[in-house]
């Protein structure tokens, strides 16, 4: 779609730094094999999920709670495979009145008393592939800031470590699990926060769970926040199960004129981010922030002066959801 498109794609390069001209960046830095080069654009968007554009830019970032750079456990995937569901959907049914049993809590606390299951993760957490796999989510190193090589080394490290524990583990304890094989692990870690920009606007938890109606909506949500902290995981529900809206103003970093930032690292407090940071909602960011851009460069106009009724339409034309009305009556 992007060749269609006419996009040049660029793989296996990393961005450095920018060269700024006052408050608008001028060039972006690469490296790659052939050395050290420059991009340069009208608009800039940075996806990177550590707003490294926008930190280097010089725009304000912060880092945890409060800026207080305590940052949610890291993790890695990886898949099994030789699972036998029967035996599992047998042990749903068996304790269907015990949820936290799914979850086999019990099992994991014991295992740890027993010095046998050193994991920061209180549950089983397992989830069926399309093909029969099973994809893992168990392994977890907590408060790594993942905007620093060596802890990323050694999360990376600790978190191989874990792998083999966590299969010997699942192999005793889950019925249907005896003869798992490790299939792959993930070459990618898993982060849920590092920086996050402080922008024209700062969405928070309360704007969430009482649905407030944004003017410059971009999309609609309905995502629960969801923390990790330590071993454990805290859901905080919205409130009445409303869904609700994202403003605009999230992915305009302050000092910058020429730059939008899209994904995990756009202007919110930890726990509204706890909500937000997934897959879907980081797709809906995108779409707009693209739209937005390339609006922005035929008007000739930078993101904050944007009309953002301009790109508001476009969207909903390209079938976003901004506000209730947008959805069809049937599925209401």
């Amino acid at each position: 779609m992007c060749l269609e498109a006419g996009v040049k794609l660029l793989y296996n390069v990393y961005y450095q730094c920018c060269e700024m001209d006052g408050e608008n960046i001028k060039n972006a830095v690469f490296s790659g094999k052939s050395g050290i080069f420059t991009v340069s654009a009208k608009q800039y968007i940075d996806c990177t999920g550590d707003a490294d554009v926008a930190y280097s830019a010089g725009a304000p970032c912060e880092k945890g709670a409060n800026n207080d750079g305590v940052m949610q456990p890291v993790s890695i995937f990886f898949i099994l495979d030789g699972i036998d569901k029967a035996p599992m959907d047998q042990w749903v049914k068996d304790h269907k009145d015990e949820y936290k049993r799914w979850f086999f809590q019990k099992e994991v606390t014991e295992a740890r008393e027993r010095g046998e299951y050193p994991i920061p993760r209180h549950n089983v957490e397992m989830y069926e592939e399309i093909d029969g796999a099973w994809r893992i989510n168990m392994a977890r190193v907590n408060n790594v800031d993942a905007t620093d090589p060596e802890a990323v080394t050694a999360a990376f490290i600790e978190l191989r470590k874990q792998i083999p524990i966590i299969v010997n583990f699942l192999r005793k304890t889950v019925p249907g699990c005896e003869n798992a094989r490790l299939r792959i692990s993930s070459s990618v870690l898993g982060v849920r926060e590092t920086r996050r920009i402080i922008g024209e606007f700062v969405l928070s938890h309360e704007d969430l769970s009482t649905a407030v109606p944004f003017e410059d909506s971009i999309f609609m949500c309905g995502n629960l926040i969801d923390i990790h902290t330590g071993s454990t995981v805290y859901y905080v529900p919205i409130k009445d199960g409303n869904a609700y809206s994202v403003p605009y103003r999230v992915l305009l970093p302050q000092k910058v004129n020429n730059l939008l930032v899209a994904g995990r690292s756009i202007s919110a407090t930890r726990q509204a981010l706890g909500a937000i940071r997934v897959i879907p909602p980081c797709f809906a960011m995108g779409q707009a922030a693209g739209t937005a851009a390339a609006l922005c460069v035929q008007a000739q106009v930078t993101p904050k002066t944007l009309d953002i009724s301009a790109l508001q339409a476009q969207v909903r034309k390209d079938g976003a959801i901004l506000s209730e009305s947008d959805i069809p009556e049937a599925q209401r």
